[in-house]
């Protein structure tokens, strides 16, 4: 029901909606009325369709998480509902850095490129309005997923199933998996589009480790405290001699 209300919201609002999807083309230095086109008759109420929707989901999602939280938090223990609250909120915070990066940082600086790439070709741009978005959309999401990497990783070091000692020993592995993440991620295959998500990425992944150790060396402080210095005895206080 919140996504459906929140979906209507989203169909009728589509043109100051569409504008903010617009707005990465206009800084890139394009007129949108020049370079995108429809070209299915349908094309126009399928993308305010897909807007409504997209933005019924984004507008929701306060709403259905809390219901899931009801649901869930009578199943969780005192310490579990205590982390809830934060772990939610680095999510939610991590996720709008990662698409805020992409929307004002990379995506006029993609799209410029783009553009530049079919001039150079010889080539009049000329995208369609669905395609433009799916890329756009696409973007926005896989960064804002792509920085919820050190939030995975510094969850599984704390439940101890990740130890940092391994995530520096196979830190090779790690870029090879990431390059892949990135390019099933990616709307396109094209190395340039490849390299602005893998090296973000990687930079995240060593701020992980760097966190995760610090957790580590909290939780090494916590089991074994220093031992404090040992009491004088009577013995060693009747040797001790007078000032």
């Amino acid at each position: 029901a919140a996504v459906a209300v929140a979906a209507v919201v989203g169909f009728v609002e589509t043109k100051p909606i569409l504008g903010l999807l617009l707005a990465p083309l206009k800084k890139a230095g394009e007129d949108p009325t020049k370079i995108l086109r429809f070209l299915g008759v349908v094309d126009p109420f399928s993308v305010q369709l897909q807007i409504g929707l997209l933005t019924g989901i984004v507008l929701s999602l306060p709403a259905v998480l809390y219901f899931i939280g009801e649901f869930l938090l009578p199943a969780l223990t005192a310490i579990e509902r205590r982390a809830v609250l934060p772990i939610f909120s680095a999510g939610a915070l991590l996720f709008l850095l990662g698409g805020f990066f992409s929307y004002a940082g990379l995506l006029p600086q993609t799209l410029r490129f783009f553009v530049l790439y079919s001039r150079n070709l010889g080539v009049e741009t000329q995208w369609t309005l669905p395609n433009y978005l799916d890329f756009v959309i696409q973007m926005v999401v896989g960064f804002g997923l792509a920085f919820e990497l050190p939030l995975v990783v510094v969850l599984l070091t704390y439940f101890g199933i990740l130890r940092v000692e391994l995530l520096r020993r196979y830190r090779r592995h790690a870029i090879v998996v990431i390059l892949v993440a990135a390019a099933c991620i990616t709307p396109t295959s094209d190395p340039f589009t490849l390299f602005l998500l893998t090296a973000p990425m990687y930079l995240l992944y060593e701020l992980s480790v760097w966190i995760a150790a610090g957790i580590e060396r909290k939780r090494s402080r916590q089991l074994y405290p220093s031992a404090p210095p040992p009491a004088l005895t009577p013995d060693l206080k009747r040797d001790k001699p007078a000032l």
